[in-house]
């Protein structure tokens, strides 16, 4: 077994992957069907579950991973407790770590990656009436702005 199939059995395993039985309450209570206009089957967690036990380390090249907002309600309603945020979390750990950061916001101060591109758009869309100054904040990853807050209001 290749390295790569070897951490991919333990994100699917350590997410409880293989136990999703398709009732489809993770997609009832998903965010993503409010959040984009485009939401498919494709793209939600029963969906991504599906990919992620179907077709292998090719789940990695799946643009559809990088819309999960990894809120977890999926879990919480899970009939077998399957975490598609883990799964969802692991699976793009592993895409950063074939350098791969094409689709994830990096942090304004430190670089390191820490938002999905398409979550980040719509925060952006959904805020681009507030003042230029709350929107640069949501620029940096959430270590950097409990720093920043600190220094600002220490």
């Amino acid at each position: 077994m290749t390295e790569e199939n070897n951490r991919l059995s333990q994100v699917k395993r350590f997410s409880g992957a293989a136990f999703c039985v398709e009732c489809g309450r993770c997609v009832a209570v998903c965010p993503m069907a409010e959040m984009y206009g485009n939401f498919s089957i494709e793209m939600s967690p029963r969906g991504i579950i599906r990919k992620a036990l179907t077709e292998g380390a090719e789940i990695l090249r799946d643009e559809n991973l990088w819309y999960c907002t990894e809120c977890n309600a999926g879990t919480d309603v899970c009939p077998q407790g399957v975490s598609c945020r883990d799964l969802v979390r692991g699976l793009r750990e592993m895409v950063l770590e074939e350098g791969r950061a094409e689709t994830v916001a990096s942090c304004r101060h430190c670089g390191k990656p820490f938002a999905a591109l398409p979550v980040e758009r719509f925060v952006f869309r959904r805020l681009e009436k507030e003042p230029m100054n709350v929107l640069v904040f949501l620029e940096y990853c959430p270590s950097c702005r409990r720093a920043l807050y600190s220094r600002r209001n220490a």
